[in-house]
């Protein structure tokens, strides 16, 4: 590169490690934090641990790489938008220093290069939200394809990036710029797979370490980030030079046509927001089933005794046990037990998995609820005799399923170390 271009680079570099090293220390410091922090500023009180739940379920679901593949390419983003300008002048500062084309520049107007990067931005929620909400859902198959996608769109983010500044100084839209990217696909793809190498290769080594700290984690993350960002920039403006001629004979797309992708950016955003969204009231409401009271009848609980014929057999015998559960409801919204399980234990041994029949307890209401199931024990266990009526011999636990793939318990009888009764409000 000429020594103009070289000055803008290392300018342009360290520009770039000022921007992630903050991005990397708010990170660290307010990870927790500033996660409370936007759920206290966009949710009710009431709202905040059904929203903290339905977070931490969706996160858990995610593959870590994934994860690290988009906080990469949300770095990726805060760096465009923060030093598009200086981005602009290095590029451009190669592209006439060292005579990379002979094509006069026609830049489009201020204004309408926000408005392209704003759809960039959009683009940008679009696709990695669809992505997380692939991987959010159990299953290899669909594991593989977030993982695969991840992959691919932080390659051609970076294609995107930093191949269309020559582009659009020379009248290009990034309508035409993605068009061009697509009919090239192993070339833009093979740009993004050099440059963002080395923080992949970090993403997949921290993925496989999760043990690693988070500081020495995200500092390396970020700092070979710096290094594939800058060497990106000058080289996106040499391809560029090279596929200009291609570029100046694709047209821009049909009105219509980028009209109803723009339709269906914005309507692939509300529909991740609205499936977030329903998930979350649909948490909220089941979290108020956290919030009732739940106290076991002890002078209920009976098992109809087997046969002595069955209590001589080496195999298990059925039993069926019966109690009562009395729920109280004291909050304003009405509450469904659906989906929910019994643990019950005997001096820690498993004696049965059971559930209450699916209930509506209304607001302000309480009802009470027998709980009938068959219990398969062993002969060993009844043998036990009187012993099976020690209250504090028994452990009973009702999970309730909050979300997908999550159930929360209540401990409705739990064995106490003075050999009272311990039970569950």
């Amino acid at each position: 590169m000429p020594a103009k271009t070289w000055v803008l680079f290392f300018i342009y570099l360290a520009l770039c490690a000022v921007v992630l090293g903050v991005v990397a220390a708010l990170i660290l410091a307010y990870r927790d934090d500033a996660r409370t922090a936007a759920i206290a500023f966009v949710f009710p009180e009431s709202w905040h641990f059904a929203i903290e739940i339905l977070l931490d379920r969706f996160l858990e679901n995610q593959q870590r790489i994934v994860l690290i593949n988009a906080v990469v390419t949300g770095g990726l983003l805060v760096v465009t938008m923060s030093l598009f300008i200086v981005k602009e002048m290095l590029s451009a500062s190669f592209e006439k220093e060292a005579k990379l084309t002979d094509r006069p520049t026609n830049e489009l107007p201020l204004w309408e290069q926000g408005w392209q990067e704003v759809k960039l931005v959009l683009l940008f929620f679009a696709v990695q939200g669809s992505i997380f909400w692939i991987g959010y859902h159990p299953g290899a198959l669909r594991a593989t394809i977030a993982s695969t996608l991840s992959h691919l769109f932080l390659f051609f983010s970076f294609a995107i990036d930093f191949i269309a500044p020559i582009f659009q100084r020379h009248e290009g839209y990034y309508s035409q710029i993605i068009k061009l990217l697509v009919k090239r696909p192993l070339t833009s793809l093979a740009f993004g797979a050099i440059f963002s190498a080395p923080v992949v290769i970090v993403g997949h080594m921290w993925s496989a370490n999760p043990d690693w700290s988070w500081n020495v984690s995200i500092g390396v993350l970020f700092g070979v980030n710096v290094i594939g960002i800058a060497w990106a920039a000058v080289a996106g403006t040499w391809l560029g030079a090279r596929l200009l001629d291609d570029f100046c004979a694709t047209r821009r797309s049909h009105p219509l046509t980028r009209i109803l992708a723009s339709a269906a950016i914005l309507a692939l955003i509300g529909y991740n927001t609205y499936t977030f969204g329903a998930i979350g009231v649909s948490v909220y409401h089941k979290t108020q089933i956290l919030k009732c009271k739940y106290s076991l009848d002890w002078s209920s609980f009976s098992f109809d005794k087997p046969s002595v014929l069955g209590m001589l057999s080496t195999r298990k015998v059925d039993v069926a046990v019966h109690f009562d559960v009395t729920i109280e409801n004291p909050t304003e919204i009405d509450v469904e037990l659906e989906h929910n399980r019994v643990e019950v234990r005997h001096k820690g041994d498993h004696i049965a998995t059971g559930k209450l029949s699916p209930v509506t307890v209304h607001a302000s209401e309480l009802v009470r609820q027998t709980v009938d199931f068959s219990v398969s024990v062993s002969p060993l266990e009844l043998r036990k005799g009187r012993d099976l009526l020690k209250k504090d011999a028994w452990d009973i636990v009702l999970y309730l399923r909050v979300a997908d793939q999550f159930e929360f318990p209540i401990y409705l009888l739990v064995p106490d170390p003075e050999g009272k009764r311990a039970g569950a409000d």
